[in-house]
């Protein structure tokens, strides 16, 4: 396969493999390449993982995402390969929902549609109707698709082997590494008790949401083959963008669909990787409904804190705060220079983010700076990666609604629920608790450690003199209370100024209760601080 598409480049630098791929190329007695060759690395490599089939194109599917290790030009063909295969026979279909289920088709549906509504090299879907009378969708695995993959994952293990051993394509990360993840994830979309529980988890964060909705999947018809869910009319937003309609204000839609994906990456923690336009339907009175959850991630708690820190210092064009919340995601090969590191972020910043709104291609600035922390042998988790891929819909889908959407401008505005949600989450309350318990720790130690230095000062093996001890303990005791208060202080400030931006119930007068009562607790201790050093200050004058 490589000889026949004029792969061997790929392992050319090496001389035994060079000699090895330079017959298979020779053309009237020279070492010309066919016209196939000829054409770039990129359109080689899609037209060898069309070939190959199924799994490898999603593998492909899944590397258009890899702009942070896979050269440009290659992105852009992985970008065009299509899971377009032709359906299975319903017949067969009908089969493996009834045996998987574990019941005759007419005892689980009162009607059957026999054209399928769409075919992909997974699975394909048919509309059906519930017993209840219920019109549902009902997503059914490809006959045989399970050995098929592991067949080909096998291939790509041994194929990764050979790029790792013969070859220095990829710089942080291995051939192997990539198909570990490509592996998770296939699995993951072959199981369709997996999407069954990623819509159960997006049903339950949504619940109180009336500007979303989220089908509702049956377990009694969910099994690892078969999934079953409420089918919902609406129209493709891509429809909507390519022919705008009365019936829908494309703002207010915008404005939804950017407000849901950025509480999944941000506040949730648990999000949708492919959020494009034909992936979601919209509802009379422009409520939306995402149709297909088979590539949901999660992210770790640590994870979405330094994300958020990094979205906020992106907002705010802080290259420190961006610089620290990288280092602290990603892992270094080997020691990285932090203030290399900052000062190349503080010139990425200048160069993609300092300009006018109009100007700024926030996904693609975004790719590039995973590429600069790449550069710097920085390996980043790859749900960072998909965070990009979904920024870059969410761009896409507010140019096509709404052309004066700005995203940067829209990220500044949301980064107040940001912050509001890093001080109120449990994430917050649990890194309290732990100090807490090492506090508690610590004092429990305590009696100890005095009753150790009573027996040393007993036997006198520690001798301490410090003149004017007491007067220096003492002077420690006003600094560290004045600075502990002081923080103290600001904290209220801070955390009550994100609670009045977030905007949050219960409100008087439009503004947050919550941020009232900080900020009237802020002013009480403000005015007392300001009193007691005003009244140390003259007392300490009439001394002197």
């Amino acid at each position: 396969m490589l000889t026949k598409y004029g792969l061997a480049e790929f392992v050319s630098h090496r001389p035994l493999l060079r000699r090895i791929s330079v017959p298979f190329t020779r053309s009237g007695g020279k070492y010309r390449p066919p016209r196939l060759v000829r054409e770039n690395f990129g359109q080689r490599l899609r037209r060898a993982l069309e070939e190959l089939g199924p799994t490898f194109i999603k593998l492909g599917q899944i590397l258009s995402d890899r702009a942070d290790i896979i050269p440009e030009s290659v992105v852009l063909e992985m970008k065009k390969l299509q899971d377009e295969v032709p359906p299975f026979p319903t017949e067969e279909a009908k089969r493996i929902v009834s045996e998987s289920l574990g019941y005759p088709l007419d005892e689980l549906f009162l009607y059957f549609y026999d054209k399928p509504e769409g075919a992909a090299s997974l699975a394909q879907v048919h509309r059906a109707i519930l017993p209840t009378g219920k019109p549902v969708a009902v997503k059914i695995k490809r006959p045989g698709i399970d050995d098929q993959i592991e067949a080909d994952l096998q291939i790509m293990r041994q194929f990764a082997g050979f790029v790792d051993s013969y070859t220095s394509y990829f710089e942080t990360l291995s051939a192997q590494d990539i198909i570990e993840e490509f592996e998770t994830q296939i699995r993951k979309e072959l199981d369709f008790v997996e999407e069954f529980l990623s819509v159960r988890k997006f049903a339950a964060d949504y619940e109180k949401d009336d500007t979303v909705i989220v089908p509702e999947v049956y377990d009694r018809y969910t099994t690892h083959d078969v999934l079953v869910q409420e089918f919902i009319h609406g129209q493709k937003v891509s429809e909507i963008i390519e022919n705008p309609s009365e019936r829908f204000d494309t703002r207010r839609i915008n404005l939804r669909t950017a407000d849901f994906i950025m509480s999944q990456l941000f506040i949730n923690g648990y999000f949708h990787a492919d959020p494009h336009p034909g992936n979601f339907l919209v509802l009379e009175g422009d409520v939306i409904c995402f149709i297909d959850f088979g590539m949901v991630y999660s992210l770790r708690p640590y994870e979405q804190d330094n994300l958020n820190l990094m979205m906020i210092g992106l907002a705010r064009l802080d290259p420190s705060l961006v610089a620290r919340s990288l280092l602290r995601m990603g892992y270094a090969e080997g020691k990285v220079d932090e203030a290399r590191f900052e000062s190349v972020v503080y010139d990425y910043i200048e160069e993609h983010l300092n300009r006018p709104l109009e100007y700024i291609d926030i996904p693609s600035a975004f790719m590039n700076l995973l590429q600069t922390v790449v550069r710097f042998g920085i390996r980043l988790p790859p749900r960072l990666i998909y965070v990009a891929k979904v920024l870059g819909s969410m761009q896409t889908i507010g140019s096509g609604l709404d052309p004066e959407f700005q995203l940067l401008k829209y990220l500044r505005d949301f980064s107040p629920r940001i912050w509001a949600n890093q001080l109120g989450s449990t994430r917050a309350g649990n890194r309290v608790l732990k100090n807490a318990l090492d506090w508690n720790d610590a004092l429990a130690d305590a009696p100890t450690v005095v009753q150790e230095t009573k027996r040393l000062l007993r036997d006198r093996r520690l001798n301490i003199n410090i003149p004017q001890a007491e007067n220096i303990s003492e002077t420690y005791d006003r600094v560290g209370f004045r600075m502990t208060f002081a923080l103290v202080l600001s904290a209220l400030l801070v955390s009550s100024s994100l609670v009045v931006l977030a905007d949050i119930e219960p409100q008087i007068s439009g503004i947050p209760v919550f941020g009232i009562v900080g900020f009237a607790l802020g002013a009480i201790m403000g005015i007392g601080f300001l009193f007691a050093g005003v009244v140390h200050f003259f007392r300490w004058h009439r001394r002197r």
